[in-house]
């Protein structure tokens, strides 16, 4: 094909230069005989009938000698001579070389002659004074010369050419036979070690560029042979280390497919609630389930690496989880790899430890600085006025005992987070429990203590541990009374509830704005306004509360309604004969 190509590019440019060679040649010479024709017309155009006998009889003579067409025509493309039919003469004749030519240009053109069958070449010549074109010579000439040249070139040039491709075809078979053997044993040793056999060697018989390729393979599979065992090795190594990792590994091939999941992984997907996918199974619905659908569009547009948190809540559980695109290369993400790592108990120590700063330091901060500047005054003098000594002294005892009470109550809770707690759980009337609180509560307050009514009648046994739902009963109603009044009513009642007892406590106080409810059992959270740290206490209350009252399988849930009071209901646990807690 290459040598059909080259000849066939030769043979066409070889005759297009012949046919342009010709052509000029051609043209060449039809203009030396309009430019001599000129010479011999020119001083006649204009003289008239005798004028126009001589350019007949000198055009028919130019034809004989030349063979060509010769017609001449005067300023207005008249007939005024020509060296064929006479008929013509007087008439006007219009083409487009005979315009140019009118307008002072030389011009030619090539038409084909059907009458003729023939090609045939056209110049016109403008016959032209100093100031203006006086007429048109209009010569016309046949090519078939040219043509029959022509073929009978390009007929030679296909001879040659069929010549050659039947040379070329005989030698490419047998120069072909001398090659396809040696390559022959090279491509089935290239499909034996495709299929694993490195051991068979091509026997090299020439030292040509043949048996140089096949000294090449055999030092290919030797080095391949050795490459894979090593390789086989490693992965040996690497899967070892990956099977036994505590963080879990998956990776996913370009098509989204598991190709390794580590046990660690497994579990780790499986603490989440997630159903783990196993060895070429799509683990897209993973990784979508893992950082979200839209984070994971972002990943396998941007294709960088991340790392985002999730938790679950049923179990527990919070994973790190790292995603990195490999085997990245023309914009095809290739790969991915999943990295879980387990960090619940790292969040929940860092979250303790967090939530143990910020609260000891919020609320310390201003009982500190409250002693600190009682202290400074009383330092620069002020213990010398016994008056202003004993009131100085006594608001130093108040805000040491809350400072005292405070921390009680934060290693209560830290006990209760840590499940450090142990609990003594009995079986406890819970109206003798009530009244033993209320009674507590009537004791602290004096006179000042509001209207408090306990509205149980029926006899309830609970199972639990009666010194810490004492401090429930007694957290609850110290908050009732304490921001009800003297003047205020509180009511404790209580029903039965499936194996439950629930309690209601409620009071008549000034109430919670509904948007501070779900705060409420924060640690150190107070209600701005209504209930500022003017009214004493630790903050801590209702969060020892709940934290019991859960600690008891139970559940606490405040109601309240600004002005007109809040209602607080938990559960305990009913005892049932021979219960163990």
């Amino acid at each position: 094909m290459l040598i059909l190509f080259s000849l066939q590019l030769i043979s066409v440019y070889l005759v297009q230069s012949l046919e342009q060679y010709y052509l000029r040649n051609y043209k060449e010479g039809l203009e030396n005989q309009a430019r001599l024709l000129s010479v011999f017309m020119e001083p006649g155009f204009g003289e008239g009938q005798g004028w126009a006998e001589d350019t007949v009889r000198l055009a028919r003579e130019f034809r004989d000698l030349h063979d060509m067409e010769i017609i001449i025509l005067d300023n207005f493309a008249h007939i005024i001579g020509s060296s064929g039919s006479q008929a013509l003469i007087g008439s006007r004749l219009i083409r487009e070389e005979i315009t140019r030519a009118l307008a002072g240009y030389l011009s030619d053109n090539m038409r084909y002659d059907p009458i003729n069958q023939e090609r045939r070449y056209y110049l016109a010549f403008p016959v032209r004074n100093d100031q203006s074109t006086l007429g048109v010579i209009y010569l016309s000439g046949s090519l078939k010369a040219v043509d029959d040249t022509l073929n009978e070139v390009k007929t030679i040039l296909l001879t040659g050419v069929g010549l050659a491709l039947a040379v070329s075809f005989f030698l490419g078979i047998v120069l072909t036979k001398t090659i396809t053997s040696p390559i022959k044993e090279v491509t089935d040793q290239a499909l034996n070690m495709a299929g694993g056999d490195f051991s068979r060697n091509i026997a090299v018989q020439t030292s040509d560029e043949i048996g140089r390729l096949g000294e090449t393979f055999n030092y290919l599979a030797e080095q391949l042979s050795f490459t894979i065992n090593e390789m086989s090795s490693e992965k040996s190594k690497v899967e070892a280390i990956i099977n036994n990792m505590s963080d879990g590994i998956v990776a996913l091939d370009g098509k989204g497919r598991v190709i390794q999941i580590n046990p660690s992984a497994k579990r780790l997907v499986q603490n989440l609630a997630l159903k783990a996918p196993s060895l070429g199974r799509s683990g897209f619905n993973l990784l979508r389930n893992l950082i979200g659908s839209d984070t994971m569009r972002q990943f396998v547009r941007k294709q960088h690496s991340l790392t985002t948190e999730i938790s679950s809540s049923s179990p527990d559980c919070t994973m790190q989880i790292k995603i990195a695109p490999f085997k990245v290369g023309k914009g095809k993400l290739d790969g991915t790899l999943i990295v879980l790592h387990d960090i619940t108990r790292e969040r929940e120590l860092t979250k303790r430890q967090e939530e143990f700063v910020a609260d000891v330091s919020h609320e310390l901060r201003t009982p500190l600085a409250t002693v600190k500047s009682y202290v400074e005054t009383l330092l620069d003098g002020a213990a010398e006025e016994p008056n202003t000594r004993n009131r100085f002294l006594n608001v130093l005892s108040k805000e040491t005992d809350r400072m005292v009470n405070m921390v009680k109550d934060l290693l209560v809770l830290s006990q209760m987070d840590a499940s450090q707690v142990y609990w003594q759980n009995s079986e406890v009337d819970l109206k003798d429990l009530v009244l033993e609180a209320t009674d507590q509560l009537r004791q602290k307050l004096g006179v000042k203590h509001p209207n408090v009514e306990v509205n149980i009648y029926e006899q309830f046994i609970v199972y639990i541990d009666r010194d810490k739902v004492m401090r429930v009963f007694s957290n609850l109603l110290n908050n009732a009374a304490r921001y009800t009044g003297s003047e205020g009513k509180i009511a404790i009642d209580a029903v039965k509830e499936d194996n439950y007892v629930k309690v209601f406590i409620s009071d008549s106080g000034h109430g919670i704005p509904e948007d501070e409810l779900p705060r409420v059992f924060e640690r150190f959270y107070r209600v701005e306004k209504t209930r500022s740290r003017d009214y004493g206490g630790t903050g801590l209350g209702l969060s020892i509360a709940r934290k019991v009252v859960e600690g008891h399988g139970g559940t606490i849930n405040i109601d309240s309604i600004v002005g007109l009071g809040t209602r607080v209901s938990f559960t305990l646990p009913a005892a049932s004969p021979g219960e163990v807690f």
